[in-house]
């Protein structure tokens, strides 16, 4: 329907133009040439820039309903959602706020694995000017999407965001259970405290007060 409106508003508008000069009713040049011209402008949008619009806009519409469905009803659009996340990563010129949207919607919805796919995107091409914070949230997921387990780039990546924000609750949180994992019960007791002063929620602080105190009597055995 798009391309037939096209059409012929374009044709109208040529005809229009060509026949200014004369009757419309003797104009069988130009209302071929108006023809000619107005299909030729509509073939070339319809099988180049409006094909790849149209791609691109069926997978963003997919990945509405990818993020509003529940998980187990997300297998049919999930292809669509990962051709999205390698358009976008192999775009040349693509905004850091767009993919940073995309990774948090992912995030949300606990969508783990794809969400570090965007966030690798973004800490590949904008690592040194990113915000402490998004580095603290790559480091998140990056922990969800590894099993809950820590590696080297993980741990460079919580030293990094808290050298750039040293008061994350997440980073400082995650910071002391990598020194938990390796018996630095002190450095975990001493991350930890400082992360409940900058957490929302009671309920969290209240978590985190009742590990500390695990690990105190662990220390103190």
């Amino acid at each position: 329907m798009t391309y037939l409106l096209i059409f012929v508003f374009l044709f109208l508008s040529i005809y229009f133009v060509l026949g200014s000069k004369g009757s419309y009713l003797k104009l069988n040049i130009p209302l071929l040439i108006s023809l000619f011209v107005a299909f030729s402008i509509s073939f070339i949008f319809q099988n180049t820039l409006s094909k790849g619009s149209f791609e691109l806009a069926q997978k963003r519409e997919s990945l509405q309903k990818f993020i509003l469905s529940q998980p187990e009803d997300r297998q049919d659009t999930r292809e669509d959602v990962e051709d999205l996340i390698k358009y976008l990563s192999d775009k040349k010129e693509v905004q850091a706020g767009e993919l940073y949207i995309l990774a948090k919607q992912l995030k949300n919805t606990n969508e783990f694995l794809l969400s570090t796919k965007v966030f690798k995107e973004i800490y590949d091409r904008y690592g040194n000017d990113l915000d402490g914070n998004v580095i603290a949230e790559y480091a998140q997921v990056l922990f969800a999407s590894n099993g809950r387990k820590f590696n080297d780039f993980l741990v460079i990546l919580l030293d990094e965001s808290l050298k750039k924000t040293p008061n994350n609750p997440s980073a400082l949180t995650l910071k002391g259970l990598s020194e938990l994992e390796k018996n630095n019960l002190k450095n975990t007791i001493e991350l930890w405290n400082r992360a409940i002063v900058f957490l929302n929620s009671e309920k969290e602080k209240n978590d985190l007060k009742a590990l500390i105190e695990v690990v105190k009597k662990r220390k103190n055995q």
